[in-house]
């Protein structure tokens, strides 16, 4: 009788195991089929001070602070592109 009972337990445990192997591979492709969206093309440009030789320093300086400022904010839209589409993968949770 305990011979039995091993055996019915055990084929019980071949099957949940066999359900959890079918789940997993299931998970897995589920995962893999998911794509990222493209990369915005604002996010590969790259940002020039547009400085020309003989412009007095002072303008310079304003066209290099403002393309600097230019390049600043396009990270932080970046960045901020960047962690929706990660706490969307993440299924909301951060």
């Amino acid at each position: 009788m305990a011979a039995l009972c091993s055996l019915i337990f055990l084929s019980a445990c071949a099957t949940n195991d066999e359900r959890l192997r079918r789940a997993a591979a299931l998970s897995a492709q589920v995962e893999a089929s998911k794509e990222l969206p493209g990369y915005p093309e604002d996010c590969r440009r790259k940002e020039a001070s547009g400085v020309r030789i003989g412009e007095p320093l002072d303008v310079a300086l304003i066209r290099t602070d403002q393309a600097l400022g230019r390049a600043n904010a396009r990270v932080m839209r970046c960045s901020r592109w960047y962690d929706e589409i990660k706490q969307g993968y993440a299924g909301g949770v951060q």
